[in-house]
């Protein structure tokens, strides 16, 4: 790996968040494991958050089925409420409404599939979705995945670069952010006490995307 890419890859981010901001985090279904501490981590600090869940293992089957890609679509939306009741029962309420008025756990498939706003097709998965909902609120992302760094090739990098073409996060998710000026950061949620300072305001190692906030 070359100095110049080592450089980036131990790189800390530019402060993401302001002390007590609301923020969108979305738990990657790999790190169901961990679950409880996260949630424990999240429902801790001082912050307001809606959670989004991934689709993880409920997600998995839908992608061994021969459906529509409206099917495939909604069937994997529903994933998530899976996994996110599985979330909710380590101590944060669920909720089908997406607001940050307190710290919940959304299942959004009540909420997608009455208002549909995303192409049904397997390049739009929790990540995009994930996005959406930060949009939606205004709100900073985080997203806890199961790697340090988004990789290009074999590549970690700190900062998402528009056109970037990465296997980490699904197809449609750096077009939507940067389509839509979504600012946040993408962490290693099996850290725990990586989250826990980054909910604290700290600077964390990870890739980051958008406008420091």
């Amino acid at each position: 790996m070359g100095n110049r890419v080592y450089r980036s890859w131990i790189h800390e981010s530019t402060e993401l968040m302001r002390k007590g901001q609301a923020v969108v985090i979305k738990i990657g279904g790999s790190l169901i494991e961990h679950g409880p501490e996260i949630i424990r981590t999240i429902r801790d600090s001082d912050r307001k958050v809606l959670i989004i869940p991934g689709g993880g293992i409920f997600a998995d089957t839908v992608r061994q089925t021969n459906v529509s890609d409206t099917a495939a679509h909604f069937m994997s939306i529903a994933a998530m409420d899976q996994y996110g009741w599985l979330l909710s029962t380590s101590g944060i309420p669920v909720t089908t409404k997406p607001s940050i008025n307190r710290t919940q756990i959304l299942l959004p498939y009540i909420h997608l599939m009455k208002t549909d706003p995303l192409p049904h097709s397997w390049d739009i998965t929790s990540d995009t979705i994930s996005a959406y909902y930060a949009n939606l609120l205004s709100s900073p992302l985080i997203i806890l995945k199961s790697i340090d760094y988004i990789r290009t090739g074999d590549n970690p990098v700190s900062r998402l670069t528009e056109g970037m073409v990465t296997c980490d996060l699904d197809p449609a998710f750096i077009p939507y952010i940067f389509s839509y000026g979504i600012s946040g950061q993408i962490i290693r949620g099996s850290d725990i006490m990586r989250l826990a300072r980054l909910l604290d305001g700290d600077k964390v190692p990870g890739t980051s995307f958008g406008s420091t906030i």
